[in-house]
């Protein structure tokens, strides 16, 4: 078969859509980029917001038009919320967030026997850990290697915990060997990835952490150029993370980590584990060790009890965080959240607010990209334009580059005088 793949969310889901293409090439089926010309459309769907979940359905509708005759598997969040509604809109076999495993083989017997097929558990939170195809998915030079699933916090906006299920972690030994892979297949940067990654462990026996696996990592993997850690929480950089990050210039020079809110109030409010002075007193520890380091972060505006107040000190905390930049997001009100039974604001306040912040994240992140005008860094270049004849790439601390160059050097590094002329933010 031709087969095409469709992702819509997290990197996390990407990876899984990877490794399902993985099996199917190791099948002997072909991978192509325009979905008329397949036999299989896949497509992975996303539900974190309400303007995911309207992404999802539109994709499926969209290919189920364009190629009507084309097989369509649908999996992910959004399917495992609304199966029926998915199956409604013409998909062929319908997967959750659980099961996937047993995709190519509802492929074969919906191919028999051509009976619609729905596996969605209806409940997912005592799952364990589901191994696909041994893949990665890929960005260029750049792998992410998925190691965690699902998320046991139940922050009171969030969905996630009921589409995604339980904490779950990948058995070490197999991250290990997928990661020893990768490098011996030229990979230079592994980005670590999961639901709840700094979760990781936690379910595993012998009070085995996040840590001690990125120890293993940088042991095992001693060619590894950089380690690039998709999100971590503020709560779970704990002291051997910290020593970690103290000894290893192979751990970048890049921390997400999450605020949600500037407001203690409102960060009590979403059930967060942290209060504002927490937050920053981490921040600081890291600085401490890495004064350089881009620490980006996400912020949701808008919750339903987030008052003027307290939106301006999200404003002011994050200015004084000193964040390298801020995803903002608008809160959307997903069912069965305890956030779904408050009222919610209008839109014209959260689009107000929204433009707020991300003025002051543009300024924020000039702010950071200029303290490294006339410095020589380093970059992993990534991606070719045969156009432009240019080349783009990241540094370690996560600053976008682009400078005359040749297709061969995607993979390699070199350094680069940064300044506005290279920086391609």
């Amino acid at each position: 078969m031709k087969y095409f793949l469709f992702t819509l969310g997290c990197k996390v889901n990407a990876y899984e859509t990877s490794a399902l293409g993985a099996e199917l090439s190791s099948c002997g089926h072909t991978c192509v980029e325009d979905p008329s010309q397949a036999d299989l459309i896949v497509v992975n769907t996303c539900s974190v917001t309400s303007k995911a979940g309207q992404k999802s359905r539109q994709h499926i509708s969209s290919f189920q038009k364009k190629n009507p005759d084309a097989v369509l598997l649908v999996m992910g969040c959004y399917s495992q919320a609304y199966a029926d509604k998915v199956a409604g809109l013409g998909a062929n076999i319908v997967l959750g967030t659980s099961n996937r495993k047993e995709a190519l083989g509802y492929i074969e017997r919906f191919l028999d026997d051509h009976q619609p097929i729905v596996d969605v558990k209806p409940s997912v939170r005592h799952e364990t850990y589901e191994e696909l195809a041994e893949t990665a998915y890929c960005e260029n030079a750049r792998a992410y290697l998925k190691v965690q699933d699902g998320c046991d916090a139940f922050c009171s906006y969030c969905y996630i915990p009921q589409l995604r299920g339980n904490s779950r972690s990948r058995d070490p030994r197999l991250v290990l060997e997928e990661a020893q892979s990768l490098v011996a297949k030229g990979y230079r940067e592994i980005v670590i990835t999961g639901i709840h990654t700094g979760m990781y462990g936690k379910d595993l026996p012998g009070n085995y952490h996040f840590s001690d696996l990125l120890n293993s990592l940088l042991t095992k993997c001693p060619e590894l150029k950089r380690l690039r850690i998709s999100s971590l929480e503020e709560v779970e950089i704990d002291d051997a993370f910290l020593s970690l990050l103290k000894r290893s210039p192979v751990i970048v020079d890049h921390l997400h980590i999450p605020l949600q809110s500037g407001s203690s109030k409102v960060l009590s409010e979403m059930k967060r584990r942290y209060d504002t002075d927490a937050f920053l007193g981490k921040l600081r520890l890291i600085r401490e060790i890495r004064p350089d380091i881009a620490i980006t972060t996400d912020v949701i505006v808008g919750y339903p009890t987030e008052t003027e107040q307290d939106f301006q000190e999200t404003l002011d905390f994050c200015a004084k965080a000193r964040f390298a930049e801020i995803h903002v997001f608008p809160f959307s009100s997903r069912p069965n959240t305890f956030a779904a039974t408050l009222k919610d604001l209008s839109p014209d306040i959260k689009k107000d607010r929204v433009h707020r912040l991300l003025s002051l994240s543009k300024k924020l992140r000039e702010e950071y990209k200029k303290g490294f005008y006339g410095k020589e860094l380093e970059v992993l270049f990534e991606e070719y334009d045969p156009v432009t004849k240019t080349i783009q790439g990241h540094t370690g601390n996560y600053l976008l580059v682009r400078v005359m160059g040749e297709e061969s050097m995607r993979g390699t590094f070199g350094n680069v005088v940064f300044n506005s002329q290279v920086s391609s933010d």
